[in-house]
């Protein structure tokens, strides 16, 4: 009897599909549950992604890094943002200013700044003010990246003035040294 090489190939993809099938299925069954009482909140298994709160799988944001963060690339970007040649390195300084902006919005007001409050009502006046800052931070940060991509040097100089005019309001609000 002689064999088609056709049927040869059938024979062997039917055999390698029934050899690797325990494998395909094995892939789509869920991940095993975690040992012990589960590291998440309420002895619950953690949300995919880990805890809330930043980068790392539960770690605190540290808004004083933060906000270095957003000073050094702000410094930066002062002096390259006129330069049509170092667009994109703007962009990625605008885009690292944004990131930590948004961080600093997600941290925990430190407590020595909530200190002089009265009492609730004040603490969440001052977290609610701390938050807009950064909100419309945030805003004056996509305006200036929208200037840039449009090589509007002019435009972007202007919000660079007042991302700084903000950042000294803000700072005087909390009474933060610069």
């Amino acid at each position: 009897m002689k064999i088609s090489r056709t049927t040869a190939l059938i024979g062997l993809s039917l055999a390698l599909t029934a050899a690797l099938a325990p494998i395909a299925i094995a892939q789509d069954a869920p991940p095993a549950a975690p040992a012990g009482n589960g590291s998440g909140k309420g002895g619950q298994p953690p949300r995919e992604g880990g805890e809330r709160g930043g980068r790392g799988g539960g770690q605190q944001v540290n808004l004083e890094s933060s906000m270095k963060g957003m000073n050094r690339a702000l410094k930066a970007l002062k002096s390259a943002v006129s330069d049509a040649s170092k667009k994109n390195e703007c962009l990625k300084l605008v885009s690292e200013m944004q990131r930590n902006c948004a961080a600093s919005k997600a941290a925990t007001v430190p407590a020595e700044y909530l200190k002089s409050a009265a009492d609730d009502a004040a603490k969440a006046k001052i977290e609610d003010e701390f938050r807009s800052d950064l909100r419309k931070n945030l805003r004056l940060l996509l305006d200036l990246e929208d200037a840039i991509v449009a090589g509007k040097t002019d435009e972007a100089n202007a919000l660079i003035v007042k991302v700084e005019a903000l950042r000294e309001h803000a700072h005087e609000e909390m009474g933060v040294e610069d």
